[in-house]
């Protein structure tokens, strides 16, 4: 017989659940989430309830060292730097296109490096031809588009207050990205300028247990919509630079005890190790107030 969670068993019979003294037992003696630990359902003195770390809960601030060191090595193993992919290189893109002629390309990236060169800065061959009509924004926007194989994001419904809680300030303007909407309660659009950060869609994914479609938005829709995004009310951060990975854990393991959030969760971005904690269950869309976030760093890795 399958489940019964929400059907009739064969003959009537009402479906299996925990009685409320069930599942009081069930939180008194649940197991510690660090897998090294033979005491956690022992130390009936600590709350069940917080601090909880990515779905588990820990007997004691050393298990919870333990369990935080264990995410850390995770992460690192992981890496947090974005994989190389080769992409066809932007001026290919426009030719493809028919927005640029070959000879117009060539013209085009002689008068880039020639600029670079009077300037001591190179431009994006984009930008560059923005900046002298060549191309428009609308046309540079579908070959960012295409070179990044992601859908053109409009940002005229995007709306900071609704999403300030997504992505830590720090992050997103390192980053250069952008939420802009949630739809169905399920799926997030997030928008970049130049390029997508698949690290960013990736720790983003985690935190928040939604779908992230990545896409690129134009140049001066996006630079409007991210310093309003910038400026708006943003919850707790923190800041952190450790010596090694263990004292980045313990110090993050620390943090955890100290505000004793109902769940906490670890994510790599690049050089920084991202750990949000959720004052209330993390259910739909974050508030500012519900939510606390630390940034950490290895050595001079920020």
């Amino acid at each position: 017989m399958h489940g019964l969670s929400d059907e009739r068993a064969a003959g009537g019979a009402e479906p299996l659940r925990a009685s409320p003294r069930g599942r009081s037992l069930a939180s008194i003696f649940a197991a510690c989430g660090n897998p090294g630990c033979a005491m956690g359902w022992l130390r009936l003195w600590r709350s069940r309830r917080a601090p909880g770390f990515e779905g588990r809960w820990a007997c004691s601030p050393e298990c919870m060292g333990e369990m935080v060191t264990a995410a850390v090595r995770r992460e690192m193993d992981r890496g947090g730097l974005q994989p190389h992919a080769h992409r066809l290189p932007m001026g290919l893109v426009l030719v493809e296109q028919g927005r640029l002629s070959p000879g117009q390309l060539r013209q085009a990236l002689a008068g880039q490096r020639q600029a670079g060169e009077e300037s001591d800065e190179m431009r994006r061959l984009g930008e560059w031809l923005v900046e002298r009509g060549v191309v428009d924004e609308a046309a540079l926007t579908r070959a960012r588009s295409a070179q990044w194989n992601c859908p053109v994001l409009p940002l005229d419904g995007s709306s900071p207050e609704e999403t300030a809680a997504v992505l830590p300030r720090f992050l997103a303007e390192a980053a250069g990205a952008l939420p802009v909407r949630v739809a169905g309660g399920r799926l997030l659009y997030l928008a970049f300028a130049e390029g997508i950060d698949h690290s960013v869609s990736a720790a983003v994914e985690a935190m928040t247990g939604w779908n992230v479609i990545a896409g690129i938005a134009p140049d001066s829709e996006f630079r409007r919509a991210h310093r309003a995004y910038l400026e708006a009310p943003a919850p707790r951060a923190h800041f952190l630079e450790a010596g090694n990975s263990w004292l980045l854990a313990r110090a993050l393991a620390r943090r955890i005890e100290t505000v004793r959030p109902v769940e906490s969760r670890l994510r790599r971005v690049h050089g920084w190790f991202w750990l949000r904690m959720w004052r209330r269950a993390p259910l739909g869309m974050p508030r500012c107030g519900d939510v606390e976030d630390l940034i950490g760093a290895l050595g001079d890795s920020a």
